[in-house]
């Protein structure tokens, strides 16, 4: 079964020896409501647009996709990363995912199956995360020699694996969209780690970054040139240039941490200006496409992404991604034409710019059982939740219980979330937090200083907390039964 194009039509730019790739599959346990992948798009990688695969009522499922290269194909249960296929034209592979009590695991057969299985190896998780986590540990690291050590003998060990695993026919050529991959994978990585050091300057009062580091900095982009139209082919080819974008901006300040301050005055196309000056132009028109696909990931409503997408067709009228992008920027169109009056059955708290605890919150509904859902407008699996919301009101109305919806958006995105309300349909109260009450619902979640959306609690008639972690409305049956243990 051919799958369909999630937010785009599929439209891959074909070439003469293009082949198709199949993955066919199999989901154990629960079948999600939607199997994404991502894959080539305008014959280029780094996008994470996703394309839709139909899941049968046995968990079997197909991907078809033409490619003339080997290319990276990660693939999501619901929104949890559920494996990566390196996967070579022409190329035929079996991926099995298992998902069990909310946890997904993967396996993968086929096509050079030792390759598979070795490149699944050093990319265990989505590589994104991996890249960001290796960046943030490295940071620590002070010897500029130890530091980059670290990369290097990751990048050597990685290497000298893939070239082990590769079948013995090989073609050096062949294997060089993997060589790319993981040295490009760690330029970006080492350029992470670099940046949150000289971030850590400017927010956390750390001591300025060595000049060693600066200089190794320098010579990454050396090796790693960020010129290269394969940049493109990259899976993270977004996240490679968006970091050299960073270099630029601390390099034109001398690498002087705290004088590297964003503008927040800058408009759309000053945005677009200081963004050119530093992009190599082979890759300027790709980077700033995925910036607009950036701005409205998983159904984000901002005004600025709007202003923006407006501003890249102006400059680039005839750009070949415009035909991707627009079926994402229609929602977005359609969004802001809508009015910011509440939608019936809904309010704001009162006061609520002022509130800046829960207990004052709770004080306003005292003698009441409240649900709360804690969300944001660029929450992805907020979002997703509100289609169960008139089930959920049924259940509330029917126990007498209370809504209050808490959006942790910034300030900057105050009519977003206003628009949103009415967009969904969301009843009930609404309040969007300010610093001090974020702050402290941070440390409500979980006691460490982090917080995870949606979050939703219940709270009894007294005004304390039954359920810190209630259920989801995607969990209507769970949810049942926490609040028949609500009291009176």
């Amino acid at each position: 079964m051919k799958s369909k194009l999630l937010f785009l039509f599929l439209c891959i730019t074909a070439f003469a020896s293009a082949k198709t790739t199949v993955i066919k599959g199999h989901i154990n346990g629960k079948v999600p409501d939607n199997l994404r992948y991502s894959a080539p798009v305008n014959g280029v990688s780094g996008f994470d647009i996703y394309y839709t695969a139909k899941v049968d009522v046995k968990g079997n499922f197909e991907i078809l996709t033409d490619t003339d290269e080997i290319t990276f194909i990660d693939v999501f249960y619901n929104y949890q990363w559920a494996g990566n296929i390196m996967a070579e034209p022409g190329g035929q592979y079996n991926l099995t995912i298992t998902e069990r009590d909310g946890k997904v695991t993967h396996q993968i057969t086929g096509t050079n199956a030792g390759l598979q299985k070795q490149y699944s190896e050093l990319v265990p998780k989505y590589r994104i995360n991996i890249m960001h986590d290796l960046g943030k540990e490295a940071s620590k690291i002070e010897s500029p020699a130890e530091f980059k050590a670290f990369f290097d003998d990751k990048l050597l060990a990685d290497l000298n694996a893939l070239r082990a695993a590769a079948p013995k026919a090989t073609k050096t050529d062949y294997l060089l969209p993997l060589i790319h991959e993981r040295e490009y994978f760690y330029a970006t990585a080492m350029s992470i780690a670099i940046n949150v050091k000289h971030g850590n300057v400017l927010y956390e009062n750390a001591p300025p970054v060595a000049d060693a580091f600066n200089t190794l900095w320098k010579n990454l982009y050396v090796k790693a040139a960020p010129d290269k139209t394969w940049v493109q082919k990259l899976p993270f080819g977004y996240w490679f240039l968006l970091n050299y974008e960073f270099f630029k901006t601390y390099e034109a300040v001398g690498f002087n941490s705290k004088k590297n301050m964003p503008n927040n005055n800058l408009t759309t196309q000053e945005k677009r200006t200081e963004r050119l000056q530093y992009m190599p132009a082979q890759n300027a028109e790709y980077y700033l496409a995925v910036i607009q696909h950036y701005n409205v990931f998983e159904g984000q409503l901002q005004e600025y992404a709007l202003d923006s997408y407006l501003d890249f067709k102006k400059f680039y009228p005839n750009s070949t991604y415009i035909k991707y992008l627009e079926p994402e920027m229609a929602p977005l169109i359609s969004f802001f034409a809508k009015s910011s009056a509440l939608p019936t059955g809904a309010a704001y708290v009162n006061n609520y710019a002022q509130v800046n605890t829960m207990d004052e919150l709770l004080k306003q509904f005292a003698g009441k059982k409240l649900y709360i859902d804690v969300w944001a407008t660029w929450c992805g699996p907020c979002r997703d939740e509100f289609k169960y919301k008139d089930t959920l009101y049924k259940l509330l109305a029917a126990n007498n219980i209370t809504v209050i919806y808490i959006s942790v958006d910034d300030e900057n995105r105050d009519e977003g979330w206003k628009k949103m309300i009415g967009h969904y349909g969301l009843q009930g109260h609404h309040i969007r937090t300010n610093k001090v009450f974020y702050d402290q619902l941070k440390k409500m979640y979980d006691g460490t200083g982090g917080i995870a959306i949606p979050w939703y609690m219940l709270v009894n008639t007294n005004g304390t907390i039954a359920a810190l972690h209630a259920a989801p409305p995607s969990d209507m049956s769970k949810l049942e039964e926490q609040i028949k243990k609500l009291k009176d």
